[in-house]
């Protein structure tokens, strides 16, 4: 997988299983309203391009920091309470609002090459269409504000999951990344979905998991999940 491949929509969203919080785990009703509103531009090798930055309250939130940060690597306990997210927002509002071409949507939707943003395929169990996370606009939240009351919806697939962490370096550090140098798992993940017990995080009666796929992949086949070619 070049830095260039996305995976497989059918390798993004997946039932919540661990019992502490990874990279890419969705999250509902985050506020993002101390954001800034103003349409900006910067210049990109591509040339000038728009930055969505229209007026947030409350929407989806996409974890974005460190697993290893989160978690003290001797006990497995949580390291600290602070939880960095992005925004998740509809990618057809936002194509709209920066009057996107159908070139540049095609580009985004199929090999997710514009770095300000992660695509992301809609979330089963809901109504919500073709999402797209605003790497641009994190915020932080307490982790107590997570699990009281429970608000992770859904889980990234660990190719998924590897994806969003080559395009956090590409957009933050200008970095180009590899796939293949980054590891899929991460601590104790390969474990089976059972050995997990109930996370704080998780509503306990939630029906949106009933709508997403179990946590379940064979190891030895990650690699195939490779999104379609550009058509």
């Amino acid at each position: 997988m070049t830095s260039t491949d996305r995976p497989s929509d059918d390798h993004y969203w997946r039932r919540p299983w661990s019992s502490t919080l990874f990279a890419g785990d969705l999250f509902e009703a985050i506020p993002f309203s101390s954001q800034p509103t103003v349409a900006v531009e910067a210049e990109d090798e591509d040339g000038a391009r728009k930055h969505y930055v229209g007026a947030i309250e409350f929407a989806y939130g996409l974890l974005v920091s460190p697993t290893c940060d989160m978690t003290d690597q001797v006990t497995g306990a949580s390291a600290h309470p602070y939880r960095v997210l992005v925004p998740v927002v509809s990618l057809d509002a936002v194509c709209d609002a920066l009057e996107m071409p159908a070139d540049k949507r095609g580009l985004l939707r199929s090999r997710d090459q514009m770095r300000p943003y992660l695509y992301l395929p809609p979330v089963p169990g809901t109504d919500e269409g073709e999402l797209v996370g605003l790497l641009f606009r994190p915020t932080t939240v307490d982790d107590d504000f997570l699990r009281t009351p429970p608000r992770r919806l859904a889980q990234l697939h660990p190719l998924a999951r590897r994806h969003l962490k080559v395009k956090l370096a590409a957009y933050w550090a200008r970095s180009g990344v590899d796939h293949d140098v980054l590891p899929i798992f991460e601590r104790d993940e390969e474990r089976p979905e059972a050995e997990w017990p109930p996370s704080a995080y998780d509503p306990p009666d939630s029906e949106l998991a009933g709508e997403l796929t179990p946590p379940e992949w064979d190891p030895d086949d990650l690699s195939s999940g490779l999104a379609p070619p550009v058509a």
